[in-house]
């Protein structure tokens, strides 16, 4: 079916705020493949999806500051399970309710509303560093990046330490040669034999 001009071959996310957030599928299409709205609340043109449902896969983010719309809080991206192919995208938008209060409901994304994610540099990209946080934000890497540094400063130490140790042994093995090698008596016996001489 097609619903805001995609087509759809799983169940979809799209407008989840009409549908308490789930999955739904439509029942009732017209002679192009659109969905077709339920009309004056007379019977339902769609159903919610199960868990034995093809749903299409979707990965939420939050928007930098940089968004023009500072409403909107997320853009979501929806992909097929099947191929990982891009089917749609769209933003979650806050909007004030007419009873007071706010809901969220969903809305075509501004052109200058990109997710942390899409805009980031070394720290936050999706290959991550040597592997590690991939599809991670900055957060990851940096907490990464300092553990490595601490493992580098413990492995010095550990050396420092051993180096200090071997040395140690060495001085005291030395001076234990050197006491071995004066028999009790020597110096008196030296000392002895050259007042004798002289």
């Amino acid at each position: 079916f097609r619903y805001h001009n995609i087509s759809y071959s799983a169940c979809t996310w799209r407008d989840g705020h009409k549908t308490q957030g789930v999955p739904w599928c439509s029942l009732s299409v017209n002679e192009n493949g659109d969905h077709v709205n339920s009309q004056g609340g007379r019977g339902s043109t769609w159903d919610f999806c199960s868990g034995d449902c093809y749903t299409s896969h979707l990965e939420c983010s939050p928007v930098t500051p940089d968004c023009s719309n500072s409403s909107i809080l997320q853009q979501c991206v929806e992909s097929s399970v099947s191929t990982g192919d891009h089917v749609a995208t769209w933003c979650v938008t806050m909007r004030d309710k007419k009873d007071g209060g706010e809901k969220t409901i969903h809305a075509k994304c501004a052109e200058d509303c990109v997710t942390h994610k899409a805009g980031a540099t070394f720290l936050g990209s999706e290959e991550g560093f040597l592997g590690l946080c991939a599809h991670s934000g900055p957060e990851c890497l940096m907490f990464a990046m300092a553990s490595l540094i601490l493992l580098i400063i413990t492995l010095v130490t550990v050396f420092v330490l051993i180096c200090c140790v071997r040395k140690k042994k060495g001085q005291d093995q030395e001076m234990r040669i050197r006491s071995a090698s004066i028999q009790p008596g020597d110096r008196y016996r030296k000392s002895t034999v050259g007042v004798l001489d002289g």
